[in-house]
């Protein structure tokens, strides 16, 4: 469609939608540039829905449960104004306890409760607010006050409407409010379309639930439902230093049933040489930019070949792992073949005992201090792909999401082996099961007080099973341009769906005429509409009409993962702020738009590697 117009940023007058960990590393970036941006910024002002600043949805007590974990340790958290364990060892014993911080002493390499990273964002917060006023600038907190609309205004201004009905004008907007569920949940039939809030989920009686209760996915989040609901039907208990669990006898059918579509648990944490992802680490900016073909696309199966398969290579080596470095080195193997191999070792008959052999290795590799490299550096170079993403044509858009996402979500994704623990705890007491299998729901799923749902193998046999209590744990759906919340935005046009184009309109034209609803008729040809919403690589939002809106930036990855696919966790929040801010910078210093060319962006990269 064309390299989108642009227009200077009017950074005057600044609105923050929300104040989680995205928003806290964006005043973390102003704070560390102020020098530059104080000339610039005269007012900030932060929205807020809950009445704590800074938290975000799955670290607040609000939402989330004491004894659910975080899955990072303090080693993986971007630097603020202190680090994590610092904060933690500086707290007492009685605030500890009420934090569900039990493990002495703090150790840098340990997950702890998700309620405890919350009250440390908090505090980081309300330190780097103190320090811009500080600093000169005007800093305006509203809480309780949620965002309704906004709304393109004038030529240079955006009105935001809040909860109380009431307006307020911005010359420049970042939009930063982070998860959103917008599933119904089913009470009367103990259908839940998300975990959120937790607290939702806790049985009121003392006696609990004396039945099966069943998760849709075997994520990190249905683990949140598992730790929850375990703590209160039975008892954990360490025997010999192995962790234990005793069902209540009040509630003896009690057990925890996740589907899962391949029947997989997440890999376990594993010991990392670098813990703070790079995007250029493993290849140069140059290297990159020498695979952008004449069209202006990436090939996946280039960027493989030429960028990952030689550290992948070095990696397996440095593992022992022989066998995989001798696939590799043969160049018919493909990317396809590499996932397909190392689900295959992921692939147990029953994954609970995989799990407890995968657990000596992991154990071995935290304590001994052994990195678990192919590991660690797919995950680099899954996340420096990510920010190259709108690169990829339409048809690796789809090959991506099809046979690379589950195996990264599933197989990269590390569970924390406290975590491991408390699932084979429940394991060995026959408190919890994994199904494998496609999920659906039939047209009388929703019954009174019980779901139904059908189980679909892979061999195309069909079950049906019906719970008490279902929690949806699959993840929020992917954003169509209907559920953006802030819909006067999409009605002006402001706003415009994420699209890719085709490197092959004939491969365009046999998707055309599987589906219309999601490919899109341009000048230049066919495109793929992707989930959320068109970006640039500063994460300004892009117009109906192509050109791109100075004054209004999104870096909520529920909305930007159609162009963003592999943005998740801390250390994503934390480079997607630095990029925007690092994106003003240029513009103030050197008058320079740093999305306008490839060359620019990639540029900004390599300087924010070493930040």
């Amino acid at each position: 469609m064309g390299s989108p117009k642009i227009s200077k940023s009017d950074l005057s007058n600044i609105a923050i939608v929300g104040s989680g960990p995205t928003a806290l590393f964006l005043l973390k970036y102003i704070l560390e540039n102020i020098e530059v941006l104080r000339s610039e910024i005269k007012k900030i002002t932060i929205f807020e829905k809950e009445e704590i600043l800074g938290m975000g949805m799955p670290y607040h007590p609000k939402t989330t449960d004491i004894y659910n974990l975080a899955n990072i340790s303090s080693e993986e958290i971007p630097m603020l104004q202190e680090s994590f364990g610092d904060w933690l060892r500086r707290q007492n014993s009685d605030a500890l306890k009420k934090l569900n911080v039990t493990d002495l002493p703090i150790d840098d390499s340990e997950v702890y409760s998700r309620v405890s990273l919350g009250h440390y964002f908090e505090e980081q917060f309300k330190q780097l607010i103190s320090s811009l006023e500080s600093k000169g600038i005007q800093i305006f907190q509203k809480v309780k006050c949620e965002v309704l609309d906004v709304s393109k205004d004038s030529e240079k201004e955006l009105t935001i409407t809040d909860c109380h009905n009431e307006k307020h004008n911005f010359s420049t907007v970042v939009i930063a409010n982070g998860h959103e569920w917008k599933g119904e949940d089913k009470p009367e039939s103990g259908y839940y379309a998300s975990p959120w809030p937790i607290h939702k989920l806790i049985p009121q009686n003392k006696e609990g639930y004396n039945f099966p209760v069943g998760t849709l996915g075997a994520s990190l989040s249905a683990f949140d439902v598992v730790t929850s609901l375990a703590h209160r039907h039975g008892t954990f208990s360490k025997v010999n230093e192995k962790l234990t669990f005793k069902l209540n006898e009040a509630n003896p059918k009690f057990k925890l049933v996740l589907h899962s579509s391949e029947g997989w648990l997440p890999h376990l944490q594993y010991e990392q040489k670098e813990p703070i992802r790079e995007i250029f680490r493993h290849f140069t900016r140059n290297q990159l930019l020498d695979l952008i073909d004449e069209n202006g696309f990436l090939r996946i199966e280039d960027y493989f070949d030429h960028l990952c398969r030689p550290a992948l290579i070095e990696a397996f080596r440095k593992d022992r792992l022989t066998h995989v470095v001798d696939q590799l080195q043969d160049s018919t193997f493909s990317f396809k073949d590499l996932v397909a191999l190392m689900s295959e070792k992921h692939d147990y008959v029953d994954s609970f005992e995989g799990m407890k052999k995968e657990m000596v290795t992991a154990r071995n590799s935290i304590n001994h201090k052994i990195p678990i490299y192919w590991m660690e550096t797919l995950d680099d170079l899954m996340y420096s792909l990510n920010y190259h993403a709108e690169l990829l044509p339409a048809e690796d858009h789809l090959f991506f999401h099809k046979e690379i996402m589950s195996f990264l979500m599933n197989v990269i994704a590390a569970l924390p082996l406290q975590s491991a623990d408390i699932l084979l705890a429940l394991y060995d007491a026959n408190c919890i099961e994994l199904k494998a299998g496609y999920v659906n729901f039939p047209e009388d799923a929703f019954q009174e007080n019980k779901t139904k749902i059908v189980v679909e193998s892979a061999d195309g046999n069909k079950e049906e099973v019906e719970y008490q209590l279902f929690v949806n744990c699959g993840g929020g759906k992917k954003l169509e341009l209907e559920d953006f919340p802030f819909q006067t935005l999409v009605k002006q046009g402001v706003v415009r769906p994420a699209t890719a184009p085709f490197a092959e309109q004939n491969f365009g034209k046999e998707q055309l005429r599987k589906s219309e609803d999601h490919i899109v008729k341009t000048d230049s040809g066919l495109e793929m509409k992707l989930s959320g919403i068109q970006i640039d690589s500063s994460y300004r939002t892009i117009n109906k009409d192509n050109s791109t809106n100075s004054f209004l930036y999104d870096i909520n990855f529920t909305h930007t993962n159609g162009l963003r696919p592999y943005s998740y966790g801390l250390q994503a929040c934390s480079a997607t702020s630095l990029i925007l801010v690092e994106s003003w910078l240029a513009e103030i210093k050197e008058d320079k738009n740093v999305s306008e060319e490839i060359e620019t962006i990639t540029e900004l990269y390599e300087d924010i590697d070493g930040l």
